[in-house]
């Protein structure tokens, strides 16, 4: 969608703020007034003076791009009663450290931090209804250390956290789904407790996250993409305790192993792919394909 067709779904009312009356609302400390509930696309792009915003719990719509590039943009607390906010609001703020926030959004946008290289704290409330993370959210956000993930969140979608290269801890929601092709390519992820709850893994979603040492898949996973954790120079162990409907090819590096019951599907995905095996002891209910 253009700028314009993007404008055309934002109309004008008494209580909005657009780029031509943001003027008076440009400051250091900017503070938005009670009365104010909506901000048009590109409003307060590239507008430098901002450091911090504040807005009246009453706010319930940000659009697209509204302060993308504020050089000096550090923190934002965004109101509770927030519904809808356009693509990229906070991308390319370089000097974005801390942003809170509401439980009320069902999404959180695409590119909506991206490439915020000094955001290092987003604090999501576990009340969060977001179900969305949306494709390259916090792309290159790389001071990123840790995000405890909405608590009804269901999809990652593609490079959501790509090349958090700081990104140690992650806290995934008992509900997630989904987690998006080279959703955390390049992340300095220690350790993962992936929920019961996930179906799908994207082609590369951990490829080069070389601080792990060994993952065990929930028997949810369905499909595993080519790659997924190809390029883990560090690890050692691949658990998968089930036999996926599909599992794409390199999904570890050679050195690694994977851990799988003889004559499974895994088992035999192993073989054909030259995969150093390790077998567990089979439970007494477990069935050989």
């Amino acid at each position: 969608m253009s700028r314009t067709a993007s404008n055309l779904s934002y109309q004008y009312n008494p209580s909005s703020i657009t780029s031509r009356n943001a003027g008076r609302y440009v400051c250091e400390h900017m503070v938005i007034r009670s009365n104010i509930n909506t901000i048009f696309p590109d409003t307060f792009a590239r507008k430098n003076t901002i450091r911090t915003a504040l807005f009246p719990d009453t706010f319930c719509s940000i659009g697209s791009r509204a302060f993308q590039k504020c050089a000096s943009l550090e923190e934002v607390h965004l109101p509770r009663h927030l519904q809808k906010l356009g693509t990229g609001v906070f991308a390319e703020c370089p000097s974005l450290r801390k942003v809170t926030l509401p439980a009320s959004i069902k999404e959180i946008p695409r590119e909506f931090f991206y490439a915020d290289r000094n955001l290092s704290e987003v604090m999501i409330p576990p009340a969060c209804r977001a179900a969305v993370i949306g494709q390259d959210a916090f792309w290159g956000c790389s001071s990123l250390s840790s995000v405890r993930l909405p608590g009804q969140l269901q999809i990652i979608r593609p490079r959501a956290f790509y090349r958090c290269k700081e990104l140690k801890t992650v806290h995934f929601p008992p509900s997630l789904k989904q987690i998006g092709n080279y959703a955390f390519y390049f992340c300095g992820i220690d350790s993962l407790e992936l929920p019961d709850s996930l179906e799908y893994i994207g082609e590369a979603a951990f490829f080069k996250c070389n601080h792990l040492v060994s993952v065990t898949l929930p028997p949810s996973v369905r499909r595993i993409e080519k790659w997924v954790f190809h390029g883990c120079n560090r690890l050692k162990y691949l658990e998968i305790r089930h036999d996926p409907e599909y599992i794409g090819e390199w999904i570890i590096n050679k050195a690694a192993t994977i851990r799988c019951y003889k004559g499974s599907r895994v088992d035999r995905y192993c073989q054909e792919s030259g995969f150093h095996t390790e077998y567990l002891e089979e439970p007494k209910s477990f069935s050989i394909w």
